[in-house]
Order: structure tokens, then C-alpha cells, then sequence
């Protein structure tokens, strides 16, 4: 199920390498604006963790990660992404059908956000 208790996009772009690999990169676009921060020695501290999974057409594993974002952000840096951060993630990949899913979640406030989509590589 989709989940969207912390406001995320899921986007994917790929490039072709060769005539049989390509690079499928999956953003997620976060607004922070919704995120809840903690105030620690004059800093908005909260970590972000984005696990990005590929799927097969036939829902077969093709492969997984995980990125761990540290926020120290002081008021100025903050105020300032106002239209939210993007993580990218990039995978090697096989011309074919993929089902992406994507699940962010920050620290402190234990949001979730949990997108699918969808991408075919020619």
C-alpha cells in the first residue's frame, strides 16, 4: 500500500549505456517543510533514510539501496529548501519492464511515505 504521511515524488529517468545496459536513476523529492526537526546546539537535526527497490516485471528482486541522509541544517539553510531536497539513486539496469518502490521514512517525527511506479526501458 502507498503511504503518504511525509509528502514524497517518485520520478525516474534512465539513459541507455550501450545496447544492452542502461542506468535507471529513481529521485524522491521530499518536502521538509512537512518534516518535524529537532533544535540540538543551534541546528534542525532529523535523518532521512530512502530504500529504493527494483523489481522485474514478474516481481522478482533485480536489486535494492539504501541512503541515509544526516540533516544539520541551520535556520538560513533550511528556509532556504522550501521547495524540498531530492535523493537520487541510480541502479544498473537491462533494457525491460521494472516496478520501482520507494519508501522514505525520517527520524524524528517516525513519518513514512511509501510510492510504486512504474518504468519501461526500451
Amino acid at each position: 500500500d502507498e503511504m503518504h504521511e511525509l509528502p514524497v515524488d517518485l520520478h525516474t529517468q534512465f539513459f541507455k549505456t550501450s545496447d544492452v545496459d542502461a542506468k535507471l536513476s529513481i529521485l524522491a523529492h521530499v518536502d521538509v517543510q512537512h518534516m518535524h526537526f529537532e533544535k540540538i546546539d543551534g541546528r534542525n537535526r532529523n535523518q532521512l533514510t530512502v530504500v529504493s527497490v527494483l523489481f522485474d516485471r514478474n516481481g522478482n528482486f533485480v536489486s535494492g539501496k539504501e541512503k541515509v541522509l544526516q540533516m544539520r541544517l541551520r535556520d538560513e539553510t533550511l528556509g532556504k529548501l522550501s521547495s524540498g531536497i531530492t535523493v537520487r539513486t541510480t541502479f544498473d539496469a537491462k533494457p525491460g519492464s521494472y516496478f520501482v518502490r520507494l519508501v522514505v521514512r525520517d527520524t524524528n517525527g517516525q513519518m513514512l511515505a511509501a510510492e510504486n511506479g512504474a518504468v519501461e526501458i526500451p
